[in-house]
C-alpha cells in the first residue's frame, strides 16, 4: 500500500472541492501550485477523472478547460486505465478492500437501488476509474470523503473516510485533507466527529 502524499494531497484535495464549486479561480491557483511544486499534470488529470464520478460530467469539463488553460498538456492525454479484461476483478477487489466486511451489504443496497447501477458502480466507478494505478487507493479515498463532505454527504462521507483509514490513512492526514477540501479545521473536525 503506497501512503499519501502529505502535500500533493491538500493540493488535490483543494482541486477537486473547486470542481465541485465550479470555483475555477480555486482550481487554477491549486493546479499551479502542484506544477509549482514540481507534481506532474498526470495527477491532476487523474483527480479530475475521478471527479467525473464524485462532481458529474459538466463541472469536469469545465475544470478541464481550467486545467488545459492553465497547465496546457504538451499532447492530449489519454491512458492509464488498467487493461480492459483486468478491470471488473480490480473493482471487485477495491470495492471489497474499501468497504471490507460491509462490501457485500453496500453491492445489496448498489443492487436493490438497480442491478444495472450496481454494475456500474463496481465495474466501471471502481474498475475503470478509481482502481487507475496514476493515484495510490489511499489518496483516492481521502479525495472521495474530502468530495463527500463538501457535498455535504454524510452516509457515503463515512464509508470513504473508514475507507480511506482502511488504505492507511491517519485520522490527521483525514482531518487535514477535509480541511483543504471545507475551508478550515473547524468544519473538518465536525464532519470527523461522524466517525465515532
Amino acid at each position: 500500500m503506497t501512503a499519501a502524499r502529505p502535500d500533493r494531497i491538500l493540493a488535490l484535495a483543494t482541486a477537486a472541492a473547486a470542481t465541485w464549486r465550479g470555483d475555477q479561480d480555486a482550481l487554477r491557483a491549486a493546479v499551479l501550485a502542484l506544477r509549482s511544486a514540481g507534481e506532474g499534470r498526470a495527477v491532476v488529470e487523474e483527480t479530475l477523472l475521478q471527479c467525473v464520478l464524485f462532481c458529474g460530467f459538466p463541472r469536469v469539463v469545465t475544470a478541464f478547460a481550467t486545467v488545459n488553460d492553465a497547465w496546457p498538456a504538451a499532447v492530449p492525454p489519454s491512458g492509464g486505465a488498467v487493461p480492459p479484461e483486468e478491470q471488473p476483478a480490480a473493482g471487485r477487489a477495491l470495492f471489497g478492500a474499501i468497504y471490507g466486511e460491509n462490501a457485500p451489504a453496500v453491492e445489496a443496497m448498489l443492487g436493490g437501488c438497480h442491478e444495472d447501477f450496481r454494475a456500474f458502480v463496481v465495474d466501471v466507478a471502481y474498475g475503470r476509474v478509481l482502481a487507475r494505478p496514476g493515484l495510490p487507493a489511499i489518496e483516492r479515498e481521502l479525495l472521495a470523503a474530502a468530495l463527500l463532505a463538501a457535498q455535504e454527504q454524510p452516509r457515503q462521507f463515512v464509508s470513504h473516510a473508514l475507507g480511506a483509514l482502511r488504505m492507511g490513512a491517519t485520522r490527521d492526514g483525514l482531518r487535514a485533507t477535509l480541511a483543504a477540501a471545507l475551508g478550515g479545521d473547524a468544519p473538518a473536525t465536525v464532519w470527523l466527529q461522524r466517525l465515532r
